[in-house]
Order: C-alpha cells, then structure tokens, then sequence
C-alpha cells in the first residue's frame, strides 16, 4: 500500500512526511544501500513516522486535533525540512535493525562511591540509547518535556 504523505494540509491518513522517491534520493545522496524495494523502504518510514510522532515532544500545538502525526503545527508553517530529514535518518536506521521502541533495561551492576555517598546497582541511571542524528535535526523543532519550561537565550 502507498504511503500517504503529509503535506502540511493535514491529510487523511497520512503516514509519512517523505515520500519512497524522497527517500531514496536523500538515501542515494548520502551513498546509503537502501532495501531496494519500495514496499520495505515504505515500512520503515511508516516506522519513522511513528517513532517521530511518539517519541519526541514539539513546540507549538497541532494544526488539527484529528491529523495523524505530529504536524503541521501552529509554530511552524508546513513539514519542516529538518523533520523530513530526521524521517529518513531514522528510516535508514530502522533497516539497519534499529528499533525506536524496544524496551530500554534501566539496570545495571556498576556502584559508585563519591566519599561517603554511594549509589549502585537499580539505583544508577542509564542511557536510554539517544539517536543523535535524529536528534540533533529535531532540536530546533522541540519543545520543553513534560512539566518544563522552554528556555532561549535572547
């Protein structure tokens, strides 16, 4: 089935913000060996697509409390290029057998001990596996988390 591709019209059923083609040129531009089929370069941006919707929190509020991702929103007019890009990053990753909603393992073994303070065991935290690439396309873009404030420098 085709990917429907959001606009910045708010489209029914919109499940990407990149087209296959899109894709593919972004992919071949970077020398990336892409799955070779539409159908299964389609899946992963679905995944992307996803992921971006759930993962991360934006600035602004949507356009339309029925679209189905997370934009267009009211701070920004249209896709941004940066999120389109982001998609194809984290499609990419995705073939590669990355999964943005495996189950993140917060223990760990290590005990620390800074004087007499010592921490270990559950009690540690651990990286949650940042996507960088995706994240550092997505920064502009993003707002505070949940009980934050946004803070730019003026």
């Amino acid at each position: 089935m085709p990917l429907i591709v959001e606009t910045g019209a708010v489209v029914t059923g919109a499940d990407s913000y990149v087209s296959a083609g899109d894709y593919q040129a972004y992919g071949a531009h970077r020398g990336w060996e892409l799955a070779g089929e539409d159908a299964i370069d389609e899946i992963n941006l679905r995944r992307a697509f996803d992921a971006l919707n759930r993962l991360w929190t934006y600035s602004g509020l949507p356009l339309d409390a029925a679209q189905e991702g997370a934009f267009p929103r009211s701070s920004v007019a249209g896709i941004p290029k940066r999120l389109k890009d982001a998609q194809c990053e984290l499609a990419y990753l995705i073939q590669s057998g990355f999964d943005p909603f495996a189950p993140v393992d917060s223990k760990t073994s290590q005990n620390i001990k800074i004087g007499p303070i010592s921490i270990g065991g559950a009690t540690l935290p651990t990286d949650g596996g940042r996507i960088k690439q995706v994240e550092g396309l997505l920064r502009p873009l993003l707002g505070a988390g949940a009980g934050q404030l946004k803070v730019v420098r003026g």
